[in-house]
């Protein structure tokens, strides 16, 4: 069924504020000749299953997307999807170098170093009875990672890391100029212990 210019305003409108075109936009400088986006760099850091890789990717052919995950059932699941351009590290990237507990959640999803704060208001009930497995995981700086694999920039640095969020940006501030872009999962509720 086609309702006019209804149909058209919301072509219009994707076209202009698609995910795609917002981040297309923040990265700028696309090569209309060759239609890609080499010499481009993606940090995905707490990349789960590779469903942001798999957006990057489409969002920007060509580009090199670096995927962190420290779950190593998911980071295999990411390695499966052979996503072109794209590599997996397993590691947390946070504030420190060295081993950390990592607590795998019942919900993948979920999984975080911080666990989860068992008082919780705003989880509906699911922090009272939660299970989750501890393991140890490498824990990297992303300037220790950046100078060790001589990255010379970061077009976006994506970050979504379940209350780690604050000790992950400051493990990049000996090359935070290096970053072009930050864009930074942000919650508001008290589901972990750290906020």
């Amino acid at each position: 069924m086609k309702c006019g210019q209804f149909d058209q305003r919301n072509q219009e409108y994707y076209k202009n504020f698609s995910a795609e075109n917002y981040f297309q936009k923040l990265l700028g400088s696309y090569d209309n000749k060759t239609s890609d986006w080499r010499g481009k760099v993606i940090f995905d850091v707490g990349a789960h299953q590779g469903e942001s890789a798999e957006f990057f990717h489409h969002t920007f052919p060509g580009a090199t997307i670096y995927s962190f995950e420290p779950n190593p059932k998911a980071a295999s699941q990411i390695i499966e999807k052979k996503i072109p351009g794209n590599q997996v590290f397993e590691l947390a990237l946070t504030d420190f170098n060295g081993n950390a507990v990592f607590n795998l959640q019942d919900i993948s999803h979920l999984s975080s170093l911080a666990p989860i704060n068992r008082e919780s208001r705003d989880s509906l009930g699911y922090a009272e009875r939660e299970e989750h497995e501890c393991i140890q995981v490498e824990a990297v700086r992303g300037d220790e990672f950046v100078n060790r694999h001589k990255i010379h920039s970061i077009d976006l640095l994506k970050i979504d890391v379940q209350a780690n969020e604050v000790k992950t940006i400051q493990g990049f501030s000996g090359v935070i100029s290096k970053v072009k872009v930050v864009f930074i999962e942000v919650c508001f509720y008290d589901f972990y212990t750290q906020k």
